[in-house]
């Protein structure tokens, strides 16, 4: 003879479960803030409070509006180098660290750490420009490729075509390898706080 559960296990449980799925909605709403993002202002307040919880003297530098996110240069303010680039979503108002070479290139603030970063790099300044020329030239045809910003281990890059901006990539300061950010979309506007 086989004996169910009662129905006071069966309710606790029930309780149990619905109580459990309440705290993790409610922790993960408390991880991802969902407030809409809906100007410059408010994507650099966010890109700040990110940047202030690193635990360390960092500071806004630079926001771009893209029809997908805002994007932001996070700068140490002891040194003037670039630490690091997040971005903002617009829906969500999260704040992450970019993909790409933010995080697997950089050597100080990424998932490639090293004992001795530096933002001097093997490949200089104008050969990660010549490398980013190269690279339009062959993916776009007509585009240029604007002033780089230096980061630990890598270097980005904004380019324009007809003196709009429209894309950015990164290359490797060890490699010279380019990767381009397939992720912004349109951009549509850049403010600049140095």
């Amino acid at each position: 003879m086989q004996k169910g559960f009662s129905t006071a296990a069966i309710l606790t449980l029930m309780v149990g479960i619905v109580a459990v799925a309440l705290v993790i909605a409610f922790s993960f709403i408390a991880i991802f803030p969902s407030t809409p993002v809906d100007n410059v202002d408010q994507a650099k307040a966010l890109a700040e409070q990110y940047a202030s919880a690193q635990g360390l003297d960092l500071q806004v530098k630079e926001i771009m509006e893209f029809s997908n996110q805002y994007y932001a240069i996070i700068q140490e303010r002891n040194t003037g180098v670039n630490a690091f680039e997040v971005l903002v979503d617009k829906a969500t108002g999260r704040v992450f660290l970019e993909p790409g070479p933010s995080m697997m290139w950089n050597t100080k603030y990424g998932h490639m750490r090293s004992r001795s970063p530096t933002a001097n790099m093997p490949v200089s300044l104008e050969q990660a420009l010549q490398n980013a020329q190269q690279w339009l030239d062959f993916n776009f045809p007509g585009a240029r490729a604007g002033d780089a910003e230096t980061f630990y281990g890598y270097y980005t890059v904004d380019f324009s075509r007809d003196n709009q901006v429209i894309g950015m990539l990164s290359v490797n300061g060890y490699s010279g390898e380019i990767w381009f950010h397939t992720w912004h979309g349109q951009f549509i506007q850049m403010i600049e706080y140095e």
